[in-house]
């Protein structure tokens, strides 16, 4: 089974000398359930990994009404985008429960990234899907349905640059149903009727913060006009 690549987790993948040169750099604190990593507008001096509990990207409208933007889990980093361009945060990030942080000074983690060129790599990377999830989903926001765009979403995730599976194995897609709403602006009550759905006609397997593909090339089969497969048009 094949997981497919994180959206904020680009430290899994590095190789174990890279890892343990990050481990020498880091800082480790303890935060109870609502204090705040960091606030909207402030200088990112830091990088956080999440290494236990839940941190929430939030923000604020003139009334006080709170929109919630991400949620982070375990393994995620936080300010990853900020650190990485130089800009002031765009969010809040808020602890929704305790949590464990793993800090690395941004001097230290720009000195890993002039040493180490694949960090770089694992970062375009991930900074590319990131894009390509969000200027699809918005192209096709006007154009599909809910359940086409929700197909697209599991389709266009299940990617990765070398899989190294073998024909037939499943793919596990790391990703809650409330990511997967907030990526498409659908309510959660929405989503999970779609995805149990899905799940009736063979397509999916529901799991815990995950969902398994058991034969993906089904989807892309039986789909080829939507994704644009095969000898299916483009979108």
């Amino acid at each position: 089974m094949q997981p497919v690549f994180n959206l904020h987790n680009f430290y899994d993948g590095l190789p174990l000398a890279v890892r343990e040169e990050f481990d020498r750099v880091s800082r480790y604190r303890n935060l109870e359930a609502g204090a705040v990593v960091v606030r909207t507008g402030d200088r990112r001096e830091s990088l956080h990994q999440l290494v236990e509990g839940q941190i929430k990207y939030c923000s604020f409208d003139r009334a006080g009404r709170e929109t919630v933007s991400a949620t982070m889990k375990p393994g995620d980093w936080i300010g990853l985008s900020e650190v990485f361009a130089g800009i002031p945060a765009l969010v809040d990030a808020v602890a929704v429960t305790p949590a464990r942080l793993r800090t690395i000074a941004r001097q230290d983690f720009e000195s890993l990234l002039d040493r180490h060129p694949i960090i770089a790599r694992k970062l375009l990377r991930l900074f590319s899907l990131r894009f390509s999830i969000m200027y699809r989903t918005a192209q096709d926001r006007h154009q599909l349905t809910l359940r086409e765009r929700l197909l697209k979403l599991l389709h266009l995730l299940s990617f990765e640059e070398d899989r190294g599976r073998a024909p037939g194995d499943a793919i596990m897609i790391r990703a809650s149903q409330e990511d997967l709403a907030k990526m498409l602006a659908a309510s959660r009550q929405t989503l999970n009727r779609l995805l149990r759905q899905f799940e009736r006609e063979g397509l999916v397997e529901l799991g815990y913060r995950s969902i398994r593909l058991p034969r993906p090339e089904r989807l892309e089969q039986d789909y080829a006009d939507l994704f644009g497969t095969g000898d299916a048009p483009g979108f």
